[in-house]
């Protein structure tokens, strides 16, 4: 995997006009659409570098208007799940890329997360570098409660979208990682020498440091309620945790489709004084709790990348994560502990070990906050990614 340039040497590549392919099904700057948030975030943090982007967008709905160098187009909605709707949806890029380059001089295509199989093969002809992602880790697959039927369609569903998509990866010139995990995501023949790893970034001076704060135990989750997300097993550490330490607190912020098995077990555990459920909460309420809390925890059986877990290390917490997808690469063991995947008692060790120490929590929050400057701030974020555009530009 490529690592353009260092983060300590920063050259802004020149101005392009990028073709921005598809930016997730809905380009959002306040609907709660990770995806989307995400995607409108390169391209506002791209445009402040002084590109010109025209963005094929699905949907749109944003609170602010755009920077005046970028161009959103509304192509219509797409069903996913229909091949047919997506090659409408090809066609009408197509046409709209042509249309554009009537008045424009586009230089570069990038397909942004999650990178829909097929779209950017409606413009392999174009003659200008294609760029993908970055790629996510996806979800574990959660077919076993569907009928023999269903699983044999799925699988031969998934067999065809993987030979598409293997095809618009050799056809790309260049390929994003949001981690090293995303690399399940390459298919055979893809050239390693287009790979590169590409993290998303954080405001950091957003997400910040609440010094004055005294030491608690204060544990805290955030995250969409569902069962992959290890809520359960949260639960259960720390009911065990609450035999040691009879003042800590859990404090969940999300909503979900567990809610009501999360509320149920919630009242009807030993914990349930000790536990608040809070739903879904604004961002600057959210932000708040993130720097009050002593502990973050996200136990997930995957994630994408862990955009939750960065929050609260720009904050300077220490987090306990689970080693799956993207946060067994972005919390490391100078700023955290990682346990597997629904090992129960492993979490509640992990969690009362940084319960029980709180300088070794200040050191971890500490090392976690300066590794957010490093890496993953937006300036450092773009800045790799404008390095990656100059090396693509030069291969073609």
């Amino acid at each position: 995997m490529n690592h353009p340039g260092s983060e300590s040497d920063r050259v802004r590549s020149a101005s392009l006009s990028i073709f921005v392919a598809h930016p997730s099904s809905l380009l959002t700057d306040h609907r709660p659409h990770g995806d989307g948030l995400l995607a409108y975030r390169f391209i506002t943090e791209l445009a402040s570098h002084g590109h010109h982007l025209y963005v094929a967008a699905e949907r749109a709905d944003l609170r602010s208007a755009p920077p005046a160098n970028v161009d959103i187009h509304e192509l219509g909605a797409v069903d996913a799940r229909d091949p047919l709707a997506r090659v409408r949806y090809m066609h009408r890029l197509r046409r709209l890329f042509d249309h554009l380059r009537g008045t424009a001089r586009l230089e570069l295509v990038h397909q942004l997360n999650p990178v829909h199989v097929g779209i950017s093969l409606a413009l392999v002809d174009s003659g200008l570098p294609v760029v993908l992602g970055p790629y996510v880790p996806d979800w574990p697959d959660r077919s076993s409660g569907l009928a023999a039927g269903a699983v044999v369609r799925r699988r031969a569903s998934d067999l065809a979208r993987g030979a598409l998509a293997a095809i618009q990866q050799r056809r790309a010139t260049a390929l994003l990682l949001s981690s090293p995990a995303a690399a399940a995501k390459l298919h055979r023949g893809t050239p390693l020498a287009s790979v590169y790893e590409l993290p998303y970034g954080i405001d950091a001076d957003v997400w910040i440091p609440k010094p004055e704060r005294e030491p608690g135990h204060q544990i805290l989750f955030v995250g969409r309620l569902h069962r992959h997300k290890g809520i359960f097993e949260l639960l259960d550490a720390f009911e065990q945790i609450t035999r040691r330490f009879p003042a800590a607190r859990l404090t969940v912020v999300g909503a979900g489709p567990a809610q009501e098995e999360l509320e149920r077990r919630v009242h009807a555990g030993s914990a349930r004084s000790s536990v608040r459920l809070l739903g879904s909460l604004e961002r600057t309420a959210t932000i708040e709790m993130v720097r009050d809390c002593d502990v973050f925890c996200l136990p997930s059986h995957a994630e994408p990348f862990g955009l939750g877990a960065l929050e609260a290390m720009a904050c300077a917490k220490p987090v306990v994560a689970s080693r799956a997808g993207g946060l067994e690469h972005l919390v490391d063991d100078d700023g955290g502990c990682r346990v597997a995947p629904g090992d129960v008692p492993a979490l509640a060790a992990a969690l009362e070990t940084l319960l029980a120490e709180p300088e070794l929590r200040r050191r971890m929050g500490e090392h976690n906050r300066r590794r957010v400057q490093s890496r993953y701030t937006w300036s450092r974020v773009i800045d790799r990614l404008e390095r990656i555009y100059a090396e693509t530009m030069a291969r073609r």
